[in-house]
């Protein structure tokens, strides 16, 4: 009798050890799919919002921006952050750089890295 409660109690502390080692595997993996990235928002040169996010690395820029800010689209290309909309008539026109670099894709393709920082300019293009 004493011989099976403990092989009883083995087998539920190596039960319980077991499951524990599973919980921190799926956390690294959490980790390892955040960046820390910042974003700055720009209307006629002067800053106006500024954050600093934590985000997932599978999310687009446009999908991390529609979940920090309130857009405002015209199909995939943001016309709007914040209530600061772009202007045809003045040639007045949202524009992002990544660590100062413009990239050749809409935020709706662009991938961002650990580290990286978006500058959202509203400018009159001339």
């Amino acid at each position: 009798m004493k011989k099976n409660i403990y092989g009883f109690l083995i087998l539920l502390v190596m039960l319980t050890l077991g499951a524990c080692t599973q919980k921190a595997e799926p956390a690294k993996e959490k980790a390892q799919d955040q960046l820390k990235i910042t974003i700055i928002l720009k209307e006629d040169k002067q800053e106006f919002d500024k954050k600093e996010l934590t985000v997932n690395k599978k999310e687009s820029l446009q999908t991390i921006m529609d979940q920090q800010f309130k857009l405002e689209m015209d199909q995939d290309f943001i016309t709007g952050i914040d209530g600061h909309k772009q202007n045809a008539q003045e040639n007045k026109y949202w524009l992002y750089d990544v660590n100062g670099k413009q990239p050749d894709v809409a935020a709706v393709d662009y991938y961002l890295k650990d580290g990286d920082v978006v500058t959202w300019t509203l400018n009159k293009l001339e």
